[in-house]
């Protein structure tokens, strides 16, 4: 995949430093309504990221990260991925997403501003419990 022509370029980056540059075959991405796929020539898009996992294909590998919401921008074969924080599966402790789980749910909320922090904290643990779960 030395010839840029031919390849997808993925790159993560978020308020503190670039997390990945890496070339790939496929990435998949978590939307806030579903998920992404995107190949080699893939037509360009804006999208607003949910909390999930993040897929990088290259050959026969799959690395997979944890992304906290955020936009993708997708155009000329780079894959632009702007999160609030990420980091590689396999350090995702499900211990502390099981903790923060069930923070979540015993967290009271009353009116508009803190249910939307409720469900978002409830969105990003259950998105890391399922990631952690899966990496076992």
């Amino acid at each position: 995949m030395s010839n840029m022509a031919s390849a997808l370029r993925c790159v993560v980056v978020t308020p503190e430093e670039t997390v990945l540059s890496t070339e790939a075959e496929f990435v998949a991405l978590p939307l806030f309504d579903g998920e992404v796929g995107i190949g080699l020539h893939h037509s360009p898009m804006i999208g607003r990221l949910g909390y999930g996992e993040l897929r990088i294909r290259t050959g026969s590998e799959t690395s997979r990260y944890y992304v906290d919401g955020g936009f993708v921008q997708v155009a000329d074969n780079l894959v632009s991925v702007l999160t609030n924080r990420s980091l590689p599966a396999a350090d995702i402790d499900a211990e502390v997403a099981s903790e923060q789980l069930r923070s979540a749910l015993s967290r009271k909320a009353t009116g508009d501003d803190q249910l939307k922090i409720r469900d978002r904290m409830l969105s990003q643990a259950r998105a890391q419990l399922r990631m952690a779960r899966r990496a076992k």
